[in-house]
């Protein structure tokens, strides 16, 4: 362990930690509340598809979770580790994801990274359970060993994560454009060769029209024999 750093439970720096809906809401066309799951958390940010199903206010207020500004998704069912902030939505969570609030808001950056790390994925896969559907316990992220920095050592991963992250996202903007101009360049150079000027020209070559009588005598030749 790195100096200054300490391992600790998730349980540890989580003040509540629960799932969702273990069954299917009565669901509500007119609806104004989503109804979420795993599917539903990408890179960070809670997605509403178009397919998202919506409840009625009467479904919130019974299923309902205590979320806010700390709330952490985590998808721990079906597909493993999509994670997401709460932001306000008006939801209520099915069993494929997990929430945790954490103790310190702050934290929240530095968890971003901890949860996107191989680190955290290999770890879901190593204890989960199921064969066809893969499924994490509660008790499994109660129990994730956390390697905690101090805050202020949590900060400057978080700026050198970020700036490494805007240089991979402008490589791989730049490898975009790259393979375009690549893909470009051959078809023009292919254009220019069919089109007899992607080499000289030398008047003492022998012409095509030669190239064509010597394969018209040799077809004539072949049906010949």
């Amino acid at each position: 362990m790195t100096k200054g750093w300490e391992w600790c439970r998730l349980r540890s720096i989580v003040s509540e930690l629960g799932d969702g809906l273990h069954g299917t809401p009565e669901y509500s066309i007119d609806g104004t509340c989503f109804f979420v799951n795993g599917n539903n958390l990408l890179n960070g940010k809670l997605v509403l598809k178009a397919d998202t199903k919506t409840v009625a206010d009467t479904e919130y207020e019974k299923y309902k979770k205590n979320l806010n500004s700390k709330t952490v998704f985590v998808s721990i069912n079906g597909t493993l580790g999509n994670i997401a902030f709460y932001n306000d939505e008006y939801i209520i969570l099915g069993k494929s994801a997990c929430y945790f609030n954490l103790i310190l808001e702050n934290f929240k950056a530095y968890i971003f990274i901890l949860l996107n790390s191989g680190y955290f994925q290999k770890y879901l896969k190593n204890v989960a359970t199921g064969s066809t559907i893969k499924n994490v316990s509660l008790q499994s992220m109660n129990d994730f060993l956390v390697p905690l920095p101090s805050y202020k050592e949590q900060e400057k991963i978080t700026n050198e994560v970020n700036k490494i992250c805007e240089i991979i996202d402008s490589l791989e903007k730049d490898k975009s454009d790259l393979q375009t101009a690549i893909k470009q360049a051959k078809s023009k150079i292919l254009d220019l060769a069919i089109h007899g000027k992607l080499v000289p020209q030398d008047s003492s070559d022998e012409p095509a029209s030669v190239l064509l009588e010597k394969l018209r005598a040799e077809t004539e030749a072949r049906i010949k024999a």
